[in-house]
């Protein structure tokens, strides 16, 4: 028997057929790792001209396929062309919602602000892999009022170089406002439309709530580095920082996080916030200790300001003097006391050796 001859073509085809089932997964991992290595910076205007793009074009096709199911307009090619254009709606939501990921993880102190950061996160994979279930009128309504509420949450303070309580709440009603213009696009009776935006008031009651219970990161700062040492210096454009060497099973320590202390030392907390462009903003750490009931203890509040424009952030530090024993952290805040970070550590009784001191330089 004479077997038929394939192309590479028919051999490519068959391999897919085969695989198919993991399309939608690889589909989403290659497109979260672009990404990821991609969004480098919040505040690259070729960026958030993309992410307004994708804001525009979904509200678009919300619109039409709200117009479309509802007759008010008769278009039969249209009308053929929901399940394509609800797929678009997901396609640019879901570019949304993966440029969310990455930007507000890299804000997010480990805590409670790491939860708003998993609520995008499953946004992202419910948009993903069952956006054939979410073809109600009202949950794309929804869902793309919380995605307008995320981009002007970020976009505001890096147009207006300024962050505060009031900026979020005019993010977040610009968000519903975009969502109700959307809404009212779609709906003819006042009573239809009010009962379409119950959803949307509910998320951004929602937003709110979370802002000022701190589980929304502090967009668009970030604190990117953070460590205690014995000594910070400027040279030049540098910071010179010493610190003991770290044992061995600790290879990738770069400060001292058990701090060796003796009568006369200082303790310094160096951290590199990044803020947008032009951007101003003052911040401040608490030094806190913690005492014996379990309960932090502020003993000081050092601020000073933060330029934004550097890729690396804005570097700074702070220091104390007479320190106790016992367990501390420098918690890194906006002025409006927006965690920004926290960096834990010890410090216990030096032995009279202190061991080999390391000295590097922080670009």
């Amino acid at each position: 028997m004479i077997r038929p001859i394939t192309t590479w073509r028919d051999r490519w085809r068959a391999f897919l057929e085969r695989h198919r089932t993991y399309g939608p997964i690889l589909a989403f991992i290659a497109g979260f790792t672009y990404d990821s290595l991609t969004l480098t910076r919040i505040d690259r205007w070729s960026d958030n001209a993309i992410l307004l793009g994708y804001l525009l074009a979904s509200g678009i096709l919300i619109v039409l396929i709200g117009r479309v199911e509802r007759g008010r307009v008769c278009s039969p090619r249209l009308r053929r062309r929901l399940d394509l254009m609800t797929t678009g709606v997901h396609f640019f939501l879901g570019g949304l919602l993966s440029s969310y990921v990455v930007f507000y993880f890299k804000s997010a102190a480990i805590g409670r602000s790491l939860i708003f950061v998993g609520l995008l996160f499953g946004l992202l994979m419910v948009n993903e892999f069952f956006s054939h279930r979410l073809r109600d009128l009202r949950v794309l309504a929804t869902l793309y009022g919380f995605c307008g509420s995320a981009f002007f949450t970020f976009f505001l303070p890096i147009v207006l170089r300024r962050m505060s309580a009031m900026l979020f709440v005019v993010s977040g009603t610009l968000g519903f406002a975009l969502t109700s213009a959307l809404l009212g696009a779609i709906y003819g009776r006042q009573r239809e439309l009010l009962r379409a935006l119950v959803f949307p008031a509910l998320v951004f009651g929602g937003l709110l709530l979370g802002y000022f219970g701190e589980l929304i990161p502090p967009v668009p700062l970030a604190l990117k580095e953070g460590g205690i040492y014995r000594s910070v210096r400027r040279v030049g454009a540098r910071y010179q920082v010493v610190y003991r060497e770290p044992p061995r099973w600790f290879f990738w320590r770069r400060d001292e996080r058990e701090f060796a202390y003796r009568p006369g030392d200082a303790v310094y907390c160096f951290a590199a916030i990044f803020a947008p462009t032009a951007f101003t903003e003052q911040v401040w750490h608490y030094w806190q200790r913690r005492d014996e009931r379990g309960e932090w203890i502020t003993t000081d509040r050092i601020a000073y300001t933060v330029i934004g424009g550097r890729d690396g952030g804005y570097r700074g530090y702070t220091f104390k003097r007479r320190i106790a024993p016992g367990r501390w952290r420098v918690e890194v805040r906006t002025t409006e006391g927006r965690l920004l970070g926290r960096i834990p550590f010890v410090v216990v009784p030096a032995s009279r050796e202190l061991g080999p001191l390391r000295i590097e330089d922080r670009e």
